[in-house]
């Protein structure tokens, strides 16, 4: 079949980034073609713009431009554009109805308050063939609690999807509450591929903790991750942004390089979700600083699999370091990740399969 895919990947973001990356290298492992299809709101791509531009005032600009460009290049040698780049929804309508299934996700694509405003193309409104299979992947409404004024056109728009799953009990409870649907709750994408292939190992010779970390730290963060890495002896890395606290900051790093920082890491600080993700993936002891925006998501995916011992709080926060807190014991959290693992990958290849219409129920 040949397949497009819909999310967020034209970010400054390593998450949204190797998320798309990660679901049309699964779509592709099922022996479809599979496209990424390249639709760029027009108010995203100013958002964005921002953090390929900041001010030139900071020391760091130059950086976070090299970021934006590998990121760029990335997409360009690592995943497959549409050749259709659209802007706005009169030609993401004219231009994709060649598909014989589109998907939906993952990442917060049906986050509706956000920089994007509420956006139907989203929920796929702009595909009007009939037999081209509607399926969602591991999409999120995020910290949204309730679908507000445009209720009614959504769940019309959800009940045209033949397969239907998402990332989180927030959008289960929603899709439950507010549409009458039922969907399967599957792993984020980037948990379905191995990233051997493309990451790249650290020159850094030295053991390291790594700081994944967008906003200032608090001077009681600072004193944790100093403690940590007093005790481990560890070389402070920040990636991604810039941190004061940290030895070494490398903020304009490609996402193969973001992925081999991770993959050699001895131990991660994060307050992103895909932070989180990849501790998880390359099975390193971390520990995640609550962020408003992210601590539902976050703390959601964590208690899923036991670990929500790893996400210190706003409220709690705490220059100690926790006794026995510095190594995580995989063993049984593998078991359940793996299970998880098979019943999303069980999800993606039977929605792809021209039997897919039968798995959306209704309550």
């Amino acid at each position: 079949m040949k397949v497009g895919i819909l999310t967020y990947h034209h970010t400054t973001n390593y998450g949204a980034t190797l998320q798309a990356y990660a679901l049309q290298k699964a779509v592709k492992s099922r022996g479809h073609s599979c496209e990424l299809i390249d639709y760029r709101p027009v108010a995203a791509v100013k958002f964005y713009r921002k953090d390929i531009y900041p001010i030139r005032a900071s020391k760091h600009w130059l950086r976070c431009v090299a970021k934006s460009w590998k990121m760029a290049r990335f997409l360009r040698s690592q995943t497959q554009l549409s050749r259709d780049k659209v802007y706005t929804r009169d030609n993401i309508k004219a231009k994709f109805q060649h598909y014989d299934a589109v998907i939906a996700g993952s990442d917060e694509v049906w986050k509706i308050r956000s920089v994007r405003g509420y956006d139907p193309s989203y929920f796929l409104d702009f595909i009007y063939k009939p037999n081209t299979l509607k399926i969602s992947y591991a999409p999120s409404f995020g910290n949204l609690d309730a679908l507000g004024a445009e209720r009614e056109e959504i769940c019309r728009l959800i009940h045209d999807f033949d397969s239907l799953s998402v990332r989180d009990t927030n959008s289960l409870q929603l899709l439950k509450n507010e549409c009458n649907k039922q969907a399967t709750r599957v792993l984020d994408p980037t948990f379905l591929t191995n990233y051997e292939d493309i990451l790249l190992k650290p020159r850094l010779k030295k053991d390291y903790l790594l700081i994944y970390y967008e906003t200032r730290l608090k001077k009681e963060q600072e004193s944790f991750i100093k403690e940590v890495a007093r005790i481990k002896k560890l070389t402070i890395v920040s990636i991604g942004y810039y941190n004061q606290v940290a030895d070494i900051n490398l903020v304009g790093v490609s996402p193969q390089e973001w992925l081999g920082y991770f993959a050699n890491a001895s131990y991660v600080i994060t307050n992103f979700f895909h932070g989180t993700v990849f501790s998880i993936i390359f099975r390193k002891p971390f520990t995640v600083f609550s962020n408003k925006y992210k601590v539902r998501k976050v703390l959601d995916l964590l208690n899923h699999l036991g670990l929500g011992d790893r996400i210190i709080l706003a409220e709690a926060e705490s220059e100690l370091v926790p006794d026995n807190y510095l190594e995580i014991d995989y063993s049984p959290i593998i078991p359940k990740l793996d299970l998880e693992i098979q019943k999303s990958q069980d999800f993606l290849s039977t929605a792809l399969s021209s039997n897919s219409a039968s798995t959306v129920q209704e309550l």
